[in-house]
């Protein structure tokens, strides 16, 4: 035991597991459209990155491979998908969004509007590369 009376030992697997739980809990809270889009966007992550950590951070999903991230969350009207804070994240998610024209992106994130269909074949290389890094080294 720590002094803060938590278990010591395989922090990051309880941690995970404490995450996904949080992460089912956010999402059982969406109207069903978003729900079934994180559902997917979730388990497109984690077939792109088998293992990777996952945690509720910033009020919404955030998956983790070492120092890169992605992250997903439910808006008023769309769903977020973000890329990262690497200087590609800003390429990637252009990428994205120019792959159709209901879309739309912010700095290194990708709005899918709830009228737009879900993107996972534009998404997948763009996760993909974000949580390789800009070398494709993860």
């Amino acid at each position: 035991m720590t002094s803060d009376g938590k278990a010591a030992g395989p922090v990051a697997a309880a941690a995970s597991a404490d995450g996904s739980a949080r992460i089912d809990a956010y999402i059982a809270t969406l109207p069903p459209l978003r729900a079934a889009r994180l559902t997917a966007l979730r388990a497109l992550v984690h077939e792109l990155a088998p293992g990777i950590a996952e945690a509720l951070g910033w009020k919404m999903p955030v998956f983790r491979s070492g120092e890169r991230w992605v992250a997903v969350a439910s808006q008023k009207s769309h769903v977020s998908v973000y890329l990262g804070s690497e200087t590609h994240a800003a390429t990637l998610a252009a990428a994205v969004v120019a792959s159709d024209p209901k879309l739309k992106g912010g700095k290194a994130c990708v709005n899918i509007p709830d009228r737009a269909d879900l993107p996972l074949a534009a998404l997948a290389p763009a996760i993909r590369a974000a949580l390789a890094g800009a070398d494709g080294a993860s």
